[in-house]
């Protein structure tokens, strides 16, 4: 680095600033069946990136990316998260315990695929 310009770096404590009130204002917002709705599509899409994972699918294929490309704009219903986000969202699938018991419950290693894939479709997709 050239002179003596500063660098801010994100850090996994201040990637999520503001996105817990943020989720919370949205899910107060949604009905019942909303709630019921969108925690059966995320167990619908759990299920579905795992059958992609245990078939051998790489995390770059098509299939796995569009899988994402409909993850992302679900999320995008609570905050849109930018590259470096939704990779650090992805990691936390893996970091987090309760993510990742819950993503592992489906199959194991879950977590893990999961976080490769949102790594690869941040990078194509996200700025």
């Amino acid at each position: 680095m050239s002179e003596n310009r500063t660098m801010k770096i994100n850090r996994s404590e201040n990637l999520f600033v503001g996105v817990e009130e943020a989720c919370r204002e949205a899910k107060a917002a949604m009905t019942a069946e909303d709630q019921e709705w969108w925690q059966h599509e995320m167990t619908a899409r759990m299920i579905r990136f795992a059958g992609y994972m245990t078939a051998g699918m790489p995390v770059d294929a098509p299939e796995v990316q569009a899988e994402l490309d409909i993850h992302y704009a679900s999320i995008c219903r609570f905050w849109t998260p930018n590259a470096v986000a939704y990779r650090g969202l992805g990691q936390s699938y893996l970091e987090d315990p309760r993510f990742r018991l819950t993503c592992d419950r489906i199959a194991d290693g879950l977590a893990a695929y999961q976080r490769d894939a949102m790594a690869v479709y941040a990078d194509a997709w996200l700025r």
